[in-house]
């Protein structure tokens, strides 16, 4: 009983459990602490690429460069991967701008049947005229335009997109 009693060996164990137990918090602690901080580095570059992507955006809506004018009948379509130009007052960003002409399928993709299928319904062929001047038109009026920016230090990249539409386009509708 009298070795039970004495608590004198217990102080030793009880520093160690209480040393053990602070470096576990701490350590815990200390983890959090750096996860949040590099999350909110990761996020205060995220935003700044957001920024960045709406400016170019507007400026490009508002202020088209020439040879994306629909209207000046030379469009420089995209077909391969973006090329980056550095932006002036960012010089840790670069963008890429691609413009994409809008397709749309041939009237016989759509209706499953082929062109060799002469079909005299008069119905059928109205449909097909007027598929048609919607195609055309759509094509000559709407442009997806995607803007990329890049943070050369980091390689993250935000994809902004939208519709460019011509403002100066006329809709022409012909059915004969």
């Amino acid at each position: 009983m009298r070795v039970l009693k004495n608590e004198e060996g217990m102080s030793l164990i009880e520093v160690i459990t209480a040393v053990f137990l602070f470096a576990i918090f701490i350590t815990a602690f200390m983890t959090t602490q750096g996860n949040n901080i590099t999350t909110s580095i990761r996020f205060k570059d995220e935003l700044a690429l957001k920024d960045i992507a709406e400016i170019q955006m507007q400026e490009l809506i508002l202020n088209p460069p020439e040879d994306f004018r629909p209207s000046a009948g030379k469009v420089n379509i995209s077909t391969s991967t973006p090329k980056f130009e550095k932006i002036d007052d960012y010089p840790d960003y670069q963008v890429a701008i691609q413009l994409f002409k809008v397709t749309i399928p041939e009237f016989e993709k759509i209706t499953g049947q082929s062109e060799e299928e002469n079909n005299p319904d008069e119905d059928q062929s109205m449909q097909k005229r007027i598929y048609d001047n919607f195609k055309k038109n759509m094509e000559q009026l709407v442009w997806q335009v995607l803007i990329t920016v890049k943070h050369v230090p980091s390689e993250q990249t935000y994809d902004l997109s939208t519709w460019l539409y011509n403002q100066n386009g006329r809709l022409q509708f012909d059915i004969q």
